[in-house]
């Protein structure tokens, strides 16, 4: 949680500092606008990050995403085998019907 804590503050403070500085300025100027576009990005940023954080430091996270790609992969190979026209090498055959002599 403290990786968590520490990216939001970092990714966060930007924006809302730059919003304390506009509100108190009456200056309006295409600088203004890149720095709002700056710290929107940092903050996306941070809720682009955050899955990931927790996805590698999160143990119940980690447990979960585990089992679901074990359960993807026997499913997917499951699925893969299954499949009309597949052979063991992971290939395709056309149907049958579909070859010429």
């Amino acid at each position: 949680m403290i990786v968590v804590s520490v990216a939001f503050v970092f990714c966060w403070f930007p924006s809302a500092f730059y919003f304390i500085i506009v509100d108190n300025t009456t200056q309006t100027s295409s600088d203004m606008f890149a720095g709002y576009y700056a710290t929107v990005f940092v903050a996306y940023l941070y809720i682009c990050m955050n899955p990931f954080i927790y996805a590698v430091k999160h143990e119940g996270v980690k447990g979960k995403l585990v089992s679901l790609m074990a359960w993807l992969r026997r499913v997917g190979v499951a699925a893969v085998a299954d499949a009309p026209g597949s052979n063991t090498a992971g290939g395709t055959h056309p149907p049958s019907h579909m070859h010429r002599t």
